[in-house]
């Protein structure tokens, strides 16, 4: 087997996955059969120029992109980005690199044992939406998934703790909302994994515990849709990508378990605005949540649902939470790992200064605030 055509052939499948693009349509883009696109994927019969140029102009790459072999997987990070196609890239370039100086910080911490979440291989029957079987078997895994993380019972922002405990690695950080990124995630089999969430003051904190778990739910369902070049990892509308409709019930499911909201409605009888409050503060969630699991679980009708939604928007609402979460401090064990290294001598101050992205003077500050002297 040509070892370029094997190289040529995994780029290719590895673009056209990233770009949500079926072996059908591509194959009718190449003017080829199934079986031909199968081969040339596989590397068994290496793609002639014409076609390749094509594809570079139709995806906008470079010639040199599919003939570059890629890195080692197990040492080099593989990403999802949950982001609008039109997200600047230094936006997801930022992102990346908080991750490398993660996993950087981890190696000089000397991380003896590396925790990926488990997988779970969904067979869904619905191609475009979630029948009512798909969804049952998402949220059989999430209630799998609590137990078998040690999270049963465990709610909010108490989840950005648990998951560390674990042995996920959570950056939070501020990005612009404007550039639409809310979660993205990262993994190797050296490094272990990794979750970042936007930690804007102007995002609901309800929000970025919701895009915590729909990261855990890509890592878990999804392992086979990372890319190893960041570049290639492109967010598609939640209305076609059937992914994100996963990881969303994924969340949803986790954070509000149907037989919990079940005993809950009992409880209360008919569900009213004062009722959703309630639910909203017994999970920690938003209130959109509670209407969406409510609605899922069949649980309200449709019309329910659109008398709770235009209550939310009549009040202006539709852009910020109801009675929101306070702001919790987050990268908690982040912080630690780099103080308890400058303690010890192993790091000084630049490299301070480059793990928390400040300036020179404003990590010495920092440091002062440690009680460390420099």
């Amino acid at each position: 087997m040509d070892e370029l055509a094997v190289i040529i052939g995994r780029n290719i499948d590895e673009l056209r996955v990233s770009r949500g693009v079926s072996k059908k349509d591509l194959a009718a883009l190449l003017g080829v059969t199934r079986p031909t696109l199968d081969n040339y994927i596989k590397g068994n019969q290496i793609i002639d120029s014409g076609k390749l140029a094509l594809l570079a102009r139709e995806f906008n790459k470079s010639l040199d992109f599919f003939l570059t072999s890629p890195k080692d997987e197990a040492s080099t990070l593989m990403y999802r980005a949950e982001r609008a196609a039109d997200t600047p890239e230094q936006i997801i370039d930022g992102i990346v690199r908080r991750f490398e100086l993660y996993s950087q910080l981890l190696r000089i911490v000397g991380q003896r044992s590396v925790f990926i979440p488990p997988t779970y291989a969904l067979r869904l029957e619905g191609k475009r939406k979630l029948t009512d079987l798909d969804k049952r078997v998402i949220e059989d895994v999430a209630l799998k998934c609590r137990r078998v993380l040690g999270l049963e019972g465990v709610a909010g922002h108490d989840l950005f703790l648990a998951l560390e405990e674990v042995g996920i690695s959570i950056l939070a950080f501020p990005t612009d909302p404007a550039a639409q990124v809310w979660g993205a995630s990262a993994f190797s089999t050296e490094s272990g994994a990794f979750i970042y969430v936007n930690d804007h003051t102007s995002v609901a904190e309800e929000r970025k515990i919701f895009s915590l778990i729909h990261e855990l739910g890509h890592l878990i369902l999804h392992r086979d849709r990372y890319s190893l070049r960041h570049s290639e990892v492109k967010y598609v509308s939640r209305r076609q990508e059937l992914n994100e409709k996963v990881a969303d019930h994924f969340a949803s499911s986790f954070l509000v378990p149907r037989h919990k909201l079940q005993q809950e409605v009992e409880g209360i009888g008919d569900v009213s605005i004062e009722s959703v409050f309630y639910l909203k503060r017994k999970f920690r969630v938003s209130f959109q949540a509670i209407v969406m699991a409510l609605k899922n679980y069949s649980m309200i009708s449709d019309k329910q649902s659109g008398r709770l939604f235009a209550f939310l928007n009549a009040r202006g609402f539709n852009k910020s939470e109801p009675a929101p979460l306070p702001y919790f401090e987050k990268n908690n064990r982040y912080k630690l790992y780099i103080q308890t290294l400058y303690r010890t001598g192993e790091i000084g101050l630049n490299k301070v200064a480059e793990f928390l992205d400040l300036s020179v003077v404003e990590a010495r500050q920092m440091i002062q605030q440690w009680g460390i002297g420099i």
